[in-house]
């Protein structure tokens, strides 16, 4: 209790002292904290004359009175914080730089696949690579923060991947540039056209992916070492990197070409069969007993017997008819030896058909 009597004493003095400067607010603050830790001090009769004065503080109408005296100095305390807010932020430095923002709108605004890759209509398809190896860099969302970079990042991978494709390009400089780059395909919902060639919802992202680390052939890359960390570190360029891909692409095409010579070479059927099979239904014998099967009625006025071309043929057919035997005795030995099978009946026709007359 004698502590309470000597904080109450405190607040006494404080609030007087407040009084006779004229702060009323913390004048009454302090007189009604001491009457609460002492209610024996003749506090009553100030705080009355206090409030039924008329406000004669210019501060007074800002500083009224309150029953929670704390509260207000806590309000006072958070204005100025709330303030310096807009401040400190309008201070802090942008993520990004003029330059890259620059770029972003200028190839948002560009309609163009060659003009959004800076490069000429007569371009080769290594101009096109190099243009998107530089201008991918710049506008990664990793690397530029500016906004609409991720639209413009899309934007430079739809142009790449559309110009480094002969006939997807052939097919744009014929619709024209004149058309909207973004033109959707209303009339399905999985494919939102790019000019016709693209979806919309293409993944830039993996077009930068298999540029830089391979996977795409039009897109290989020539750097050695490639990351985001402090800088964009790149090695040695190949210099045979125009010469490899020539000879890849020529050896993709190699099937291609070949069917398409095959369709212009003269086929031909067999003669012969060795089995009985339509349209091989004519039946014939080679002086060592192999049957054949031709399909032709006129056969022997087409091979007449003893005449070269029979006796030829019969040779090929006793040849092949040996082949077929050898290659199923070597799979009956295996799978003799195996356990599977006894007998060997193709071995013994092997033999039997190698050491008859010829």
């Amino acid at each position: 209790m004698d502590g309470n009597k000597d904080d109450a004493l405190k607040c006494f003095k404080i609030g007087k002292e407040a009084l006779e400067s004229g702060d009323r607010a913390r004048a009454i603050k302090f007189l009604s904290k001491a009457r609460r830790l002492d209610p024996s001090l003749p506090v009553d009769d100030i705080i009355s004359s206090i409030e039924s004065e008329p406000n004669t503080n210019p501060n007074g109408p800002s500083a009224e009175p309150n029953s929670k005296p704390s509260d207000q100095s806590t309000i006072r305390h958070r204005g100025p914080s709330t303030g310096a807010s807009p401040s400190a932020s309008s201070s802090s430095s942008p993520a990004y730089t003029e330059e890259q923002i620059a770029i972003v709108r200028q190839i948002k605004k560009t309609k163009d696949y060659y003009e959004i890759l800076g490069v000429e209509r007569s371009c080769t398809v290594e101009d096109v690579r190099k243009a998107y190896r530089k201008l991918s860099l710049k506008v990664h969302p990793d690397k530029n923060k500016a906004p609409g970079a991720e639209e413009a990042f899309k934007a430079v991978s739809k142009a790449f991947q559309c110009l480094s494709n002969d006939e997807s390009r052939k097919k744009y400089d014929i619709t024209g540039s004149d058309e909207p780059v973004y033109q959707p395909r209303t009339h399905t919902r999985a494919a939102h056209g790019f000019n016709g060639f693209y979806d919309a919802d293409i993944d830039a992202e993996e077009i930068f992916r298999n540029f830089f680390f391979g996977g795409m052939p039009p897109a290989r890359t020539q750097f050695r070492h490639f990351n985001f960390g402090q800088g964009v570190a790149t090695g040695t360029a190949d210099r045979n990197g125009s010469d490899g891909f020539n000879l890849r692409a020529l050896i993709q095409l190699l099937p291609v070409i070949l069917i398409i010579l095959l369709q212009f070479l003269p086929s031909s059927d067999p003669i012969y069969a060795l089995s009985r099979s339509y349209p091989y239904e004519y039946k014939f014998t080679t002086e060592r007993g192999v049957n054949f099967y031709v399909k032709s009625s006129k056969f022997e006025q087409d091979y007449p017997v003893g005449s070269v071309q029979r006796v030829r043929l019969e040779k090929q057919v006793e040849k092949d008819y040996f082949t077929i035997l050898a290659q199923n005795c070597r799979l009956e030995i295996q799978r003799q030896q195996w356990g599977f099978i006894k007998e060997t009946p193709h071995c013994d026709m092997w033999q039997k058909f190698q050491y008859s007359p010829a």
